[in-house]
């Protein structure tokens, strides 16, 4: 079944009303009528089957059949990203969500290309969040990822909260390979993990003093260059792989009665 999106706020245990593109969609481009059943979610962990009760041009009025709630990852994942173009920056917010991050902060650096104009900022975080609903839905992910306003880097660095494992990709000679640092954050497993990818450029010197000062770890992905956008999905994958639950939780709210 194609899966819709309720806002946790209006999220019901009995009833719901799916309006918007959400309904468009539902009733006029898959022609969904009454009685047929569809599966929904709030991007928090819930997901619901539901019956079409009654439908309008411009909503439908569903009753929950089931539901379940799945908690949050275990290992929270963050990607402090140097926004780059648009196209690149769409691509990585798909693919990390279909990977399971918990949350991205897209940061303007230095030697980025994209400097964003007095209030584009809110426009492209609600075109990211679109992309990111729509792999969650392909993927099946419950929870939606954090999308953070556009920051400056440094001022980010500057306030950003504790994490157990903090790492910025670095092309600098004394930076650690990204497997030691893995290997010795699974001794002792961590609860949040957060890493930077910078520019193509490469961050400034006082950016990558700025992340060691605030307690990063250096790392090196290797002896080729990767953009941008390969080395945010490079160390996603070998994150998601050491530290994401081996298999999903029980799912009895996909299927129809």
């Amino acid at each position: 079944m194609m899966r819709y999106y309720i806002e946790p706020e209006h999220w019901s245990n009995d009833r719901m009303t799916l309006a918007g593109e959400e309904a468009h969609h539902l009733l006029h481009v898959l022609r969904g009528k009454v009685e047929d059943q569809v599966l929904l979610m709030d991007g928090r962990g819930r997901q619901a089957v539901a019956r079409i009760e009654e439908a309008s041009r411009r909503e439908a009025r569903l009753s929950v059949l089931r539901q379940i709630t799945v908690p949050p990852p275990e290992v929270e994942i963050t990607l402090i990203q140097a926004v780059p173009r648009e196209q690149k920056m769409d691509f990585i917010i798909q693919k990390a969500t279909e990977l399971g991050v918990t949350g991205i902060v897209p940061v303007i650096t230095d030697q980025g290309v994209v400097r964003l104009k007095a209030g584009e900022d809110a426009g492209k975080r609600d075109r990211w969040r679109k992309i990111a609903l729509s792999a969650a839905k392909q993927s099946g992910a419950l929870w939606l990822p954090d999308i953070h306003p556009v920051t400056p880097l440094l001022d980010y660095i500057a306030a950003m909260p504790r994490f157990d494992v903090w790492m910025t990709c670095s092309l600098d000679p004394d930076s650690l390979p990204l497997r030691e640092v893995v290997q010795a954050a699974r001794a002792h497993p961590p609860r949040r993990i957060a890493f930077l990818v910078g520019p193509e450029g490469d961050l400034t010197a006082r950016e990558r003093a700025a992340a060691r000062n605030a307690g990063a770890r250096m790392v090196t992905l290797g002896g080729q260059v990767l953009r941008s956008e390969t080395a945010a999905l490079f160390v996603l994958s070998i994150l998601h792989y050491e530290f994401a639950p081996t298999a999903r939780p029980p799912d009895r709210a996909t299927e129809p009665l």
